[in-house]
């Protein structure tokens, strides 16, 4: 058989190297030439046909190697791994999966490693959002992977407010539900078009179908914490200290259901003809 080592591409191996990284307690990688080594155990045990034959496995093809640093850096980048093991190693080529990182891989998987994975995920599920939401959303992914969480908050809660706003204008213009939003006008704060909404439409919420209404508590919560983190009740900035890493992780994820929930919200709102039938409570 081929002892040459296979190539493989970055999602194979960044898989590999989050599963090694997430087990390096058992496996005892804390640096970077053990992951090299563990990688390739990993990789062959994958490869071959015959996993005793992997007992002594070759070295990772070259290509591999350098793309198995890139995706530690973009790891340490994301904040899922850091470097040292601990406060006597602190420096490269020691590294572990930070606290930030356990929280986030152990509760399923990565769903995105940059901007391009994050917006592709987000398409995948074909939601309908206006243009000026996508540049927000891309900025607020952008700034995620740089740092800058205050300004991944801002930018998320402007793409937010954004879709609540297509909403609104949805449901006024609507003939068949717009009389239940007529006090929802243009010069309100946002808090207060989000609290005009829910008491106008409350009334009518028997009328939307179940999957529409039941969700619709979770999309204006999940609005609001978008506002809340970065304005204060008088719709100012707020001053704060930015949420952590991890709640702006949190946040971006979030962005995805909501945006869902209020497509469903205005397809329903939008409805020419007559409404449906109370549902069965």
């Amino acid at each position: 058989m081929n002892s040459d080592p296979l190539e493989h591409s970055y999602e194979e191996l960044r898989e590999v190297v989050i599963n090694v990284m997430l087990d390096a307690r058992n496996n005892g990688v804390d640096r970077f030439e053990k992951l090299l080594k563990k990688a390739a155990l990993e990789l062959c045990q994958q490869d071959e046909l015959e996993r005793q034959e992997c007992k002594s496995p070759p070295p990772l093809h070259p290509n591999d190697a350098e793309l198995v640093l890139e995706i530690v850096w973009d790891l340490f980048r994301q904040g899922i791994v850091t470097l040292g093991s601990d406060p006597t190693k602190p420096c490269w080529p020691w590294l572990r999966v930070s606290r930030f990182g356990e929280s986030v891989l152990q509760q399923g998987s990565y769903r995105f490693h940059n901007k391009a994975e994050f917006m592709k995920a987000f398409h995948s599920g074909a939601i309908d959002v206006s243009p000026e939401s996508v540049v927000y959303l891309r900025e607020a992914v952008s700034a995620f992977y740089t740092g800058c969480l205050l300004s991944a908050c801002v930018s998320l809660s402007f793409a937010a407010e954004c879709e609540f706003v297509r909403l609104i204008n949805v449901a006024r213009n609507s003939n068949t539900y717009g009389k239940y939003f007529t006090q929802i006008g243009g010069g309100l704060g946002i808090r207060s078009k989000i609290s005009r909404f829910k008491d106008a439409i409350r009334p009518m919420l028997t009328l939307l179908s179940k999957s529409t209404g039941d969700e619709l508590d979770n999309a204006l919560h999940t609005l609001q914490s978008f506002i809340r983190a970065v304005r204060t009740e008088s719709d100012q900035p707020s001053g704060a200290d930015p949420p952590s890493r991890d709640q702006v992780y949190v946040y971006l994820q979030l962005f995805i259901p909501f945006a869902e929930q209020l497509m469903r919200l205005r397809r329903e709102l939008a409805e020419p003809d007559h409404p449906r039938l109370v549902r069965a409570t």
